[in-house]
């Protein structure tokens, strides 16, 4: 494998579940640092790949009408916005024809994009149709109008398929980013926060909207986040817990699920799962340091996890990067 492969790999591998990372010849780094760029790439690409598995899980074992799959969708995409201006969302679609399944303009849903062309006359639409069937994933540039200032820019989307149902789903991001750089450390924790962010609010808008049952709204949780991971080792994934300490979910270690954590310590003595209560109860967010078992070398480790509240719910979800001592 040449040195620029190899060095994309560093930041950002996403599931297993359907497919490795794309874009591989792909220089996200200048003098070991991360582009403004290549940063905005990793986080489309995660979070469309994240939601993708989440979904698909889903509807293999929770939903297997096409009805009660479209209200899923919409429902997770009506707040799932993300990036600064929330210019970032999702968009799901039908393979057969671009029939909108889901989209935060609820004047496309019903309606086939297939022949939709930009400015310039491009079928970007079709081409993400040809990408997911042909490829699988990948990305797509074309100009759209952007929400955060109803301005016509360049876009570049990430779209990948929900096998499951026949669907394929993307987002992206606009414009002509600034020559901005990041250390390697900065640009994973800035990939934890937005795509930690962008799933507390799907989540909270389908437990409000569909499972506001309590034991239908837990089985929803495991089962979203279940075959979840991210990071090129694969150690990036999701929690959740509720404000007494007891484990709702766990994507990797399901035998903590239910158990009350709140008397739990590492190693070095912290209150890992009190701590995480106490940011996010005095700052509804934010970052905390403890040490976890890492999944890929199955040794506990330093670990900086970025959690939040699940709006409209008692449960806080979180992710986090794990650091070589």
């Amino acid at each position: 494998m040449n040195t620029h492969k190899i060095i994309f790999f560093l930041i950002v591998l996403f599931p297993l579940v359907f497919f490795a990372s794309c874009d591989k010849e792909t220089n996200i780094y200048k003098n070991d640092m991360v582009s403004q760029y290549e940063l905005d790439k990793a986080i489309v690409q995660t979070n469309t790949t994240n939601v993708a598995t989440g979904l698909n899980n889903i509807f293999n074992t929770m939903i297997g009408d096409s009805t009660g799959r479209a209200h899923l969708c919409q429902a997770f995409v009506n707040d799932a916005l993300f990036f600064n201006d929330e210019s970032g969302y999702f968009f799901i679609e039908t393979m057969d024809d671009a029939w909108v399944v889901a989209h935060v303009n609820p004047d496309l849903i019903g309606t086939s994009r297939i022949n939709t062309q930009d400015i310039y006359g491009k079928f970007f639409i079709q081409d993400m149709v040809s990408t997911v069937k042909y490829i699988g994933y990948g990305f797509v540039e074309y100009y759209r109008k952007n929400p955060s200032n109803n301005e016509i820019e360049r876009k570049l989307s990430f779209v990948t398929g929900i096998p499951s149902a026949e669907l394929f789903i993307g987002t992206g991001f606009y414009g002509d980013l600034p020559p901005i750089f990041y250390e390697k450390l900065d640009a994973n924790m800035s990939i934890t926060e937005t795509i930690t962010k962008t799933t507390a609010k799907g989540i909270g808008s389908v437990l409000s909207e569909i499972y506001s049952d309590s034991l239908q709204g837990v089985e929803f949780c495991r089962n979203f986040i279940k075959h979840i991971r991210f990071f090129d080792d694969q150690s990036g994934y999701f929690f959740i817990y509720d404000f007494r300490a007891y484990n709702v979910a766990h994507a990797t270690q399901p035998n903590l699920q239910g158990q009350n954590l709140y008397d739990y310590q590492d190693t070095h003595g912290n209150y890992v799962i009190r701590n995480l209560i106490q940011v996010v109860q005095t700052k509804n967010s934010g970052f905390s340091e403890y040490y976890w078992n890492n999944p890929t070398t199955s040794k506990e480790e330093k670990k900086i996890a970025f959690v939040i509240k699940i709006p409209g719910s008692d449960y806080f979800i979180g992710s986090g990067v794990y650091l070589d001592d």
